[in-house]
């Protein structure tokens, strides 16, 4: 006679222990994505991950503990989106730069509700989430000290180099915003299948600004 041993059971995710809080992240943000921040509710990602309601309080003792780290997140992942761009051309560090703004614009279409969290003001007191604060701020470092280093080059106007990253991230995302609320209409076209007709005028508007702001040869 064949002994049956038990099964133990599993969650719907099928996470490793140990693995709740990306679990979790990942979870809420496929609920923002289908069902909209408002309704966001960390009893229903428990619900969902077949764990008990409590569980997710270890991680996010409330739910603007969970948007902080879902922002802290994007943040990460936006910074490794700019470096990629930055590193592609080691030998042109213009070319890389224009590349870093088509990175920071596949980012943004790639990935809409993460990034309209990012920089929206659902977190009232920012300075109670340091951890996404310092994400925040070290993907701006990634804009400023690409910056520097076309100064120190001598490519671009050695003005303000705060104010000018400032002045190109505020840009830089101006655009991605009318990209994702549907305002830019597809004008350009390429005949490179991997090039959207965004990516096209992300392109121009950098080179208009860049021709401002280049040192004549």
């Amino acid at each position: 006679m064949a002994i049956r041993t038990p099964r133990k059971k599993q969650t719907k995710l099928g996470y490793h222990h140990g693995n709740l809080r990306e679990a979790i992240l990942k979870e809420s943000l496929l609920w923002i994505r289908k069902k909209g921040l408002e309704s966001l509710s960390l009893r229903e990602i428990a619900k969902i991950l077949g764990v008990s309601h409590s569980a997710p309080n270890k991680h996010f003792p409330k739910k603007d503990a969970l948007i902080a780290s879902l922002i802290e997140k994007g943040f990460i992942e936006f910074k490794e989106s700019l470096l990629r761009g930055l590193s592609s051309v080691p030998d042109d560090p213009k070319e890389a730069f224009m590349n870093s703004g088509r990175e920071y614009l596949r980012f943004a279409l790639s990935n809409p509700e993460m990034y309209k969290l990012m920089f929206s003001d659902v977190i009232s007191n920012p300075k109670d989430y340091p951890e996404m604060e310092e994400a925040g701020n070290q993907a701006f470092s990634v804009l400023h000290q690409a910056i520097s280093r076309l100064q120190d080059l001598k490519i671009i106007q050695a003005w303000d180099s705060v104010d000018m990253s400032l002045m190109i991230w505020s840009l830089s995302h101006g655009y991605s915003m009318l990209c994702l609320e549907g305002r830019i209409s597809r004008v350009a076209e390429s005949k490179n299948p991997n090039v959207v007709a965004e990516e096209i005028l992300m392109e121009r508007l950098l080179s208009m600004m860049g021709s401002g702001i280049m040192l004549s040869k």
